[in-house]
């Protein structure tokens, strides 16, 4: 049979009620409570079985409360308050990485960063900053490009030379 609990307030008796009924009752620690089990009425805060009423409750961790001061935020993946949310920039990294491969992979490295970073700031709420990466991904792998188009035209233009020069001084 579970306990039933009285506790006063002021002067007047207030019960019978459960212990789940008792831990939402105005009570504080210094309120004195009575149940079958107790030859006296004592304060509430002496019960073991109460003191998880008074005990603080522990805060909740630093992401929960981000999440929860930021709560529209993660519900639109934005900071733009309950309006529609734009699509997310291209990212070019598929671009980025072949440039990489085929052309200059020292400047090619510095797109991939910028194409990484274009979906991580979007899902961060950033959508300037997500324009912002895709725009120099774009421009970081277009001059990729170009200086790999380069350096093939001048090692292809150096091949030749070194061919003719060398086909020059053979006897047929």
């Amino acid at each position: 049979m579970e306990k039933e609990y009285f506790y006063l307030n002021g002067d007047v008796k207030n019960g019978p009620l459960s212990l789940d009924a008792l831990k939402s009752a105005p009570i504080s620690r210094t309120t004195f409570v009575w149940n079958n089990s107790l030859p006296d009425w004592v304060e509430a805060g002496s019960l073991p079985e109460l003191a998880v009423i008074f005990a603080p409750a522990p805060p909740p961790p630093p992401v929960a409360n981000y999440i929860q001061n930021n709560a529209n935020n993660f519900s639109t993946g934005s900071n733009l308050n309950n309006q529609e949310k734009p699509p997310m920039p291209e990212s070019y990294l598929v671009w980025t990485i072949v440039s990489t491969i085929f052309c200059c992979w020292p400047i090619g490295i510095f797109s991939i960063i910028q194409a990484a970073k274009v979906s991580s700031t979007y899902i961060a709420g950033d959508y300037e900053g997500s324009l912002k990466a895709s725009a120099n991904a774009k421009k970081i792998m277009i001059a990729n490009v170009c200086v790999g188009v380069f350096l093939y035209v001048v090692v292809s233009i150096i091949y030749a030379i070194a061919g003719i020069a060398y086909f020059s001084t053979l006897d047929f």
